[in-house]
């Protein structure tokens, strides 16, 4: 089934509140000039646009990885920072789905941006069970996340330590040699140093146009504080689109919060909000246990970017809570 946002929550949490890199995280492209031709070339991590589906188009996936695309499809949740490349399309690919924006699909590449702590995603890949490798093919800092069959369940292209462009394909759209070798192409478009021709993908695809923002929905992000405020955990977690054992992980996180006072909630990045998705800035006064402290708190102080999801429902949740934008 499609991949859902809540596996990426899950893993943030996993390691706790470890935060997000800054909102533009542009690196030097240049090596150092004392190490070999391979190093300069990982250590050139160049950067992309916060639009996936703009950055990395149908005829760009076309070339890199010889397969026409036939529909491209800003993520339902994230539309703008993540996007879908299918290689054939169904209404009804998934069975047994009543959900029509869950029950269609098929053999596609999935690209997401992320500004998350590469270092605290591999700790939670691996608390999950998944081991992590790279490849000297990739000619970018890699990391390429195994299963326990060992198949690939996806490819991180780093960046920078807090940003990175994340992949995986599904319903067999790729062998796991094409991937890796898509994946190096991926990194060179990132670095802008292009190895092979662009060509024009032979079918005809538009993005769709993002649904516009509707009223902000500040009164659920300040509800969420209450409750933290209020040590209504429970109620809290409630709030969250997170799998229970996420939510178990959050509960032992808030529990070491002593007090917690909101002292001010703003609207944030309004011009990237769409239909389903909205930020808020957070500004908190903090007493914490010594625990909560290696959770990601300080004591007085602390400002949070809670980031909410529309569902499939049309409910408003918690989808993400970050240290930095």
């Amino acid at each position: 089934m499609k991949r859902i946002f809540v596996f990426f929550l899950s893993v943030v949490l996993i390691s706790g509140l470890a935060g997000c890199a800054q909102k533009n995280g542009n690196t030097s492209r240049q090596g150092n000039a004392t190490g070999s031709n391979e190093e300069k070339a990982n250590s050139a991590k160049g950067d992309v646009g916060n639009d996936i589906c703009q950055e990395f188009t149908a005829d760009f996936i076309y070339s890199a990885s010889g397969k026409p695309v036939v529909k491209v499809e800003p993520d339902f949740i994230m539309p703008k920072t993540a996007c879908r490349y299918y290689f054939s399309y169904d209404e009804h690919f998934y069975k047994g789905v009543d959900n029509p924006i869950l029950s269609a699909g098929g053999p596609h590449i999935f690209v997401q941006l992320e500004n998350l702590n590469v270092a605290n995603q591999k700790k939670g890949m691996e608390f999950l069970g998944a081991t992590t490798k790279t490849d000297s093919r990739i000619k970018m800092e890699n990391m390429i996340t195994l299963r326990t069959n060992g198949s690939i369940w996806d490819i991180k292209l780093i960046i920078n330590p807090n940003r990175f462009v994340t992949m995986n394909y599904e319903a067999k759209a790729l062998t796991d040699e094409e991937f890796i070798v898509f994946a190096a192409k991926m990194a060179e478009k990132i670095q802008g140093n292009l190895s092979f021709v662009i060509k024009a993908n032979p079918i005809n695809t538009e993005v769709p146009e993002l649904k516009k923002a509707g009223a902000s929905q500040q009164t659920v992000a300040s509800s969420f504080l209450a409750n933290l405020a209020g040590k209504k955990i429970a109620d809290a977690i409630a709030m969250m689109d997170a799998s229970d054992s996420t939510k178990q992980m959050w509960q032992t996180n808030f529990n070491t919060l002593e007090s917690l006072v909101v002292k001010k909630i703003e609207e944030a990045f309004k011009e990237e909000w769409t239909a389903t998705h909205q930020v808020f800035k957070a500004e908190l006064d903090v007493k914490v246990k010594p625990e909560g402290e290696r959770l990601g708190w300080s004591n007085g102080t602390n400002y949070r970017w809670i980031s909410l999801e529309k569902n499939a429902n049309g409910e408003w949740l918690v989808h993400e809570i970050a240290n930095n934008p």
